[in-house]
């Protein structure tokens, strides 16, 4: 039972940690071929946070170097949506410039308000339930937050101490359980709204998600915006609820009954989040589930793939997005986004490759990931081979001389021999050397910050220990535009200052990156 409710409280209760965290960095990379940029605002998994450290690239930046834009995170650990729309209600003139001229503008947000309701109204209950100490010792009612999260729920509640819920619920027997059974139940229930009453979600959460977006409306009236639905973190796999638990043991069952009413939390959540105004729904829910079914105990869904939930221990469990869970929301955002191409060996490409289980990534999202990502273009060769044939026609010309005698006739053949020679040739066709533009190692038609980022990533792999690279010969050729036989960060600065004196000549004729380079 220990083990339960550790699993419980880690994985319900912890929808994202909710410790308090300093505004993420704002990322600036060079101004987008494809547009202005993008803005991120919500929760630690917009920022990137796990449950110690972050995540080595974050869906941020994977969709700004996808897009080749500039991409600013405001995103903090543990905000909720009236943290969010006091955000952006509170923008300084430089976060509203930005967002002014963003293209699009993503937010995860929502996780954390159902976190904070889920541990509020256990506390809640401990606190009121004077005859047994589901308190800790030392803290009463009024230690508890208007918003607790993970950290003071385990600090507050008494869950395996004397007196604490472990032992009611061993101890109490069937009333024990269904008591706290039934109290979780309530709280899930309260989500969902019926015929005759609003669910917390419709009433509390999505004004504020509707307000958010009216907000960003102003600042950026041609700016979309795009909301993530919320995964369910509880889709653990039966082989290790049977490992940890046992297959018939009340752990088990109350876990399938714990995750049946967190997937009906989400599948409101995204309900809900379907009807604000002015935004577009991401669907992570459904890449981190994975499933063409309804999920279901014998099959709950992949979202143990994404988190790290399943590590046997609290003080490891992470509900937060792993970096392959960073991987496949930047597939659904930039699906959502639309501008797809091939990524030709990009930051996307680069991360999913890294990944050292990716034979076991779940198979709709790596649909997902393979329509982001394209294939390369094909290349076509052609050969052509000249064949010259000689033949020789030989005629042969016999000539009869008669000399006549009184006795003697004698008759002579004279054989003249003519050769005529003929020559057919066939025609050659040589296929002309494919052209590399200097500038453009993707092949696009463009040179610009996309050229200029790969060339710094090659760059860096050659310098690094084993020093090999990942271009062809043809990106090789295109990389090196001050052409000494050299890929390295001068020819990525090149190409970059090339890109903005492109952006800004808005007339007249303009120069070729060969002689633009000359003018350096």
């Amino acid at each position: 039972m220990k083990k339960f409710i550790s699993a419980v409280l880690s994985a319900v209760l912890g929808v994202s940690v909710l410790s308090a965290a300093q505004p993420a960095g704002v990322s600036k990379e060079a101004s987008a071929a494809s547009g202005k940029g993008i803005v991120l605002l919500g929760d630690s998994i917009a920022s990137g946070d796990l449950r110690t450290g972050k995540v080595a690239h974050n869906y941020g930046e994977i969709c700004g170097d996808y897009l080749g834009c500039s991409v600013a995170n405001y995103a903090v650990s543990g905000y909720d949506t009236e943290d969010v729309l006091k955000t952006i209600e509170g923008f300084t003139a430089e976060q509203k410039k930005t967002v002014s001229d963003a293209d699009v503008v993503v937010i995860s947000v929502g996780g954390n308000d159902i976190s904070h309701y889920l541990a509020k109204y256990l506390l809640d209950y401990a606190a009121g339930k004077t005859s047994q100490k589901f308190l800790n010792e030392g803290y009463t009612a009024a230690d508890i937050p208007a918003k607790p999260g993970l950290s003071d729920l385990t600090a507050i509640l008494n869950v395996k101490g004397e007196g604490g819920m472990l032992e009611y619920m061993q101890n109490g027997g069937w009333n024990a359980k269904t008591e706290i059974n039934g109290k979780i139940g309530t709280a899930f229930g309260n989500f969902l709204s019926t015929d005759s009453k609003k669910g917390y979600i419709e009433e509390s959460i999505i004004p504020n998600i509707q307000k958010a977006a009216d907000e960003i409306k102003v600042v950026s009236p041609n700016a979309r915006i795009l909301v993530q639905n919320i995964y369910q973190p509880l889709q653990l796999t039966p082989e290790y609820v049977n490992a940890a638990y046992g297959s018939q043991s009340d752990y088990a069952t109350l876990i399938s009954l714990l995750r049946a009413k967190c997937e009906s939390t989400m599948t409101e959540f995204d309900k809900q989040l379907r009807t604000v105004k002015g935004i577009e729904v991401v669907d992570v829910k459904s890449v981190f589930t994975s499933l063409d079914t309804a999920p279901k105990t014998s099959n709950p869904g992949n979202a143990s793939y994404f988190i790290d939930v399943q590590t046997g221990s609290l003080s490891t469990a992470d509900v937060h997005p792993n970096q392959k869970g960073h991987v496949a929301i930047a597939t659904a955002v930039l699906d959502q986004i639309g501008k797809l191409h091939y990524d030709n060996n990009g930051l996307l490409t680069r991360t999913f490759n890294g990944i050292s289980d990716k034979e076991k990534y779940p198979q709709i999202a790596l649909e997902t990931y393979k329509k982001v990502a394209g294939e390369a273009p094909k290349t076509t060769t052609t050969t052509t081979t000249s064949t010259t044939t000689t033949t020789k026609k030989t005629t042969t010309t016999t000539t009869t001389t008669t000399t006549t005698t009184t006795s003697t006739t004698t008759t002579t053949k004279k054989t003249t021999t003519t050769t005529t020679s003929t020559t057919s040739t066939t025609s050659t066709t040589t296929q002309p050397e494919k052209k590399v533009k200097l500038g453009d190692i993707n092949s696009d038609g463009l040179v610009d910050a996309v050229d200029a980022s790969g060339v710094l990533a090659e760059y860096a792999k050659l310098s690094s220990k084993n020093g090999k690279g990942d271009f062809t010969a043809d990106q090789r050729k295109a990389a090196d535009v001050d052409k000494n036989d050299k890929v390295d960060s001068v020819d990525a600065s090149k190409i970059l200052a090339y890109y903005a004196y492109l952006s800004k000549s808005t007339t007249g004729a303009k120069m070729s990156i060969e002689d633009f380079v000359k003018t350096l």
